[in-house]
């Protein structure tokens, strides 16, 4: 019998196993993907500036030029870094705030029809007040400080963020309450053990949105009361007809926002939700 060549052999098809490793070795990783396609978006916003730059006068859209130069001098003579540090400061002291004291609020209300009935008021007059109503409460009770800004922050945040922990405890499941109970587990370890890490798809939910009023919020208040930060600048931009310094502090806040969820709170989501991740 004629012995077959090995080298005019059909090939042996691989396994799923080695097309798998072998698709995982060529085939780019998500995050390189995802790095690309966040480029390209960020690519085409600033070509359809460019491009709206030279058909609308500089006081409608300046480009990127004339923001640059307006950041390049707000950066020299140190007015930059001194009115974001306020905002920030405003921002971050009413968002830890609200936390702080939305989180085991929200936990005692999901859990008690009593405390439900005796704050609803409260949260309804927190949820429906306009923020215009809140500054203005604040300029004649508070004044014109730092301290309005803090309080007016914190009193828009605080029913978005409690609202979600009051659903986010609602929805857990009472068998695991009544189980642990049962094992003689006391409302300590219940806490620790239920409790908080069913509550967590909803902090980092309501924490998100929450953010995002927060920035809006201080930023509005600063514009209003005319307390240093941000706000306060684009007010006298504005009133000077400076767009390209509006454009610069707007640019400033959606940088600022960026760095803060993907240098903080990712994170810091990562690190609450390791516990549903597989290795």
């Amino acid at each position: 019998m004629p012995v077959e060549d090995a080298s005019r052999a059909p090939a042996r098809p691989a396994g799923p196993g080695r097309d798998r490793r072998a698709a995982t070795t060529t085939a780019p990783s998500r995050p390189v993907w995802r790095a690309a396609l966040i480029a390209v978006s960020v690519a085409v916003l600033v070509a359809a500036w460019v491009y709206g730059s030279t058909v609308f006068p500089t006081y409608i859209l300046p480009g990127p030029r004339a923001v640059s130069e307006s950041f390049a001098s707000a950066w020299s003579r140190g007015v930059w870094v001194f009115e974001v540090t306020a905002t920030l400061g405003h921002m971050v002291i009413a968002f830890g705030i609200t936390l702080g004291v939305g989180l085991p609020i929200g936990i005692v209300i999901g859990r008690s029809w009593v405390a439900e009935e005796l704050t609803r008021v409260t949260l309804i007059f927190l949820q429906t007040v306009p923020t215009i109503v809140l500054i203005v409460l604040a300029l004649v009770v508070i004044g014109t400080n730092d301290t309005g800004v803090v309080v007016v922050t914190a009193a828009s945040c605080f029913t978005y963020f409690t609202l979600n922990i009051i659903q986010g405890t609602r929805a857990i499941d009472q068998d695991l309450i009544e189980m642990g109970r049962a094992y003689g587990a006391g409302e300590r370890a219940l806490m620790r053990s239920v409790l908080l890490p069913s509550v967590v798809p909803y902090f980092l939910a309501a924490s998100r949105i929450t953010l995002g009023v927060a920035w809006q919020v201080t930023l509005f208040s600063e514009y209003l009361m005319g307390t240093r930060g941000v706000g306060f600048q684009v007010s006298s931009a504005i009133k000077l007809l400076d767009t390209a310094s509006v454009f610069q502090w707007g640019l400033s806040i959606v940088l600022l926002t960026i760095a803060f969820e993907y240098g903080v709170f990712r994170p810091v989501e990562r690190f609450l939700t390791r516990h549903t991740r597989r290795d």
